[in-house]
């Protein structure tokens, strides 16, 4: 009994967020985002923020390769997000590739 939603995101330049807005209803929900790689956090960030402004309970975020580079865990604590996790595959990849 889940839904998707879909948030889009616009780039006109690297590394910089023209526009971004969600595609689907997020009120009153606790929403999963799903995402493949988390460096700066950015988009992340962004897109938690604009489920709680569009009603979402809460958001909570998987992730599959975690950079975290620059202010990430800055961003992350300082977000909407309820929770972030993420696996280890970067470090297995570099164990693995030695």
């Amino acid at each position: 009994n889940s839904q998707v939603v879909v948030c889009y995101k616009h780039r006109e330049k690297a590394n910089e967020i023209s526009k971004i807005m969600i595609i689907g209803d997020v009120k009153g929900k606790n929403v999963i985002l799903v995402d493949d790689m988390v460096d700066t956090a950015g988009t992340l960030t962004k897109a938690a923020d604009i489920m709680i402004d569009n009603g979402a309970k809460s958001v909570w975020a998987i992730c599959t390769h975690g950079l975290f580079s620059s202010n990430a865990y800055e961003r992350i604590n300082n977000s909407k997000l309820t929770e972030v996790v993420v696996t280890d595959t970067i470090l297995k990849n570099i164990i693995l590739n030695k």
